[in-house]
């Protein structure tokens, strides 16, 4: 059996579902090499504009992640704006954004560095968080082994069969190292002071020498210091530097300078991790993830199979089309006995974490109830073209889904991050 690098054990993913070789390539060479179309399904828009209408502004964005979009849209609109999922910074993306305010302002047009939101229709309710039906890749592997046709034709036919893990792929654990879920990790332990730590001194991969020197002060307690020696792009850093240079001691107060989103993403992150490795040991149980069995939480899908369109619980009598799920963790999770919450249970356990811990009573906006997600990938519409040792491929994932998971099983790669892999 082929062993995953370091870093994606870190973030949960302690296997491959495929045993073929690994295949060298390089993904997101440039933004323009990893090409995603957000789909809103079915939401209908209007084209006029009326009352209790929220404008709604297709974005196309480059080398930009969604908080700090947010953030200049935000400013650009008078109001906050809301996302139906987020995109990652390495991309070029389309997505949709509307503000909550109906008395947001509506230009046809905002135009910043590194994105472009237009004004298409309006929308009777603000975006939420899973309102995208899917996503449509489009992308170029660059510098491919010989036998990367193969390996895409291999990966492709696991996705079609249903038999790839739905794991949360890198990007969902921040930038090298794997910080985001262990920040979130001490925080549902309660242990405050290190999530800050964690935040503001642990040294990253990509630091400068600028970096370097104001972890290393912050780390001796001289926030103040380390705040102005931060270089640029270290907004969340200097947000809760800021606080701990004015009230030293106050944990929780760094953390809630934070912006919501990204605070909450944290503990996310590391519910994100928990499945990550509740996932590996089913499948290192010879558990099929995309077969339903008596005994499982399940669920009815849309006509296309992209949208989980309802839950059933265990006892609940399975119809035709039923797909399994998996339980995320969450305060309102429930051992139901079934095989997938056993292997839920050992991950906890080896936490040392219950559920019970994700309603964080001190920061109770960043708790988390749970819910369920699919333990394989859904993809629809698979191509590919191969020329030489460039390969273009396609393909539509259901909301929630990564591509650099289908890819991690074509390539295997033995330096993820390098090889463009979060």
């Amino acid at each position: 059996m082929i062993a995953p690098p370091e870093v994606d054990i870190r973030a949960g993913m302690e296997l491959y579902a495929s045993s073929t070789p690994p295949c060298r390539a390089r993904i997101k060479a440039s933004p323009e090499d990893f090409k995603v179309e957000e789909s809103l399904g079915g939401l209908e828009i209007e084209p006029a504009d009326g009352p209790s209408l929220l404008p709604l502004y297709r974005v196309e964005k480059r080398g930009v992640d969604t908080f700090h979009l947010q953030f200049e849209l935000a400013n650009a609109l008078k109001s906050r704006v809301s996302f139906a999922g987020l995109k990652d910074k390495r991309t070029v993306s389309v997505q949709y954004a509307t503000p909550t305010s109906t008395r947001a302002g509506r230009p046809p047009m905002v135009e910043r560095s590194g994105f472009r939101a237009e004004l298409v229709g309006y929308v009777r309710r603000p975006l939420s968080k899973g309102m995208a039906a899917g996503n449509r890749f489009e992308l170029v592997l660059r510098d491919c082994c010989p036998e990367v046709e193969k390996r895409i034709d291999e990966a492709y036919d696991m996705a079609a069969g249903g038999l790839l893990p739905n794991f949360y792929g890198l990007q969902r654990f921040g930038a090298s190292g794997a910080l985001t879920h262990r920040i979130g990790r001490e925080i549902v332990r309660r242990r405050f002071e290190e999530a800050v730590r964690i935040l503001l001194c642990e040294p990253r991969a990509n630091d400068d020498a600028e970096a370097s020197e104001a972890r290393e002060a912050m780390s001796r307690g001289r926030y103040l210091e380390g705040l102005k020696l931060l270089p640029p792009g270290q907004d969340v850093e200097r947000l809760a530097a800021r606080r701990m240079s004015e009230k030293p001691g106050d944990w929780i107060g760094a953390l809630r300078a934070v912006q919501i989103g990204l605070r909450k993403l944290y503990v996310q992150a590391y519910q994100s991790y928990i499945f990550n490795r509740a996932l590996g040991l089913a499948m290192s149980r010879g558990h099929s993830i995309s077969a339903v069995q008596n005994g499982d939480n399940w669920g009815e899908v849309s006509a296309d199979g992209l949208v989980l369109t309802k839950v059933h619980g265990v006892r609940e009598p399975q119809t035709s089309g039923a797909v399994p799920l998996f339980q995320l963790v969450g305060y309102a999770y429930r051992n139901y006995g079934s095989r997938f919450d056993s292997c839920i249970e050992e991950a906890m356990g080896a936490e040392e974490v219950s559920a019970r811990d994700f309603f964080v009573k001190e920061i109770q906006e960043v708790s988390v109830e749970g819910g369920f997600r699919r333990p394989h990938m859904v993809a629809r519409d698979l191509a590919r073209e191969v020329e030489g040792d460039v390969a273009h491929v396609s393909f539509v994932l259901s909301k929630g889904e990564y591509a650099t998971i289908l890819l991690r099983e074509v390539v295997k790669p033995t330096e993820p991050y390098a090889q463009g892999f979060a």
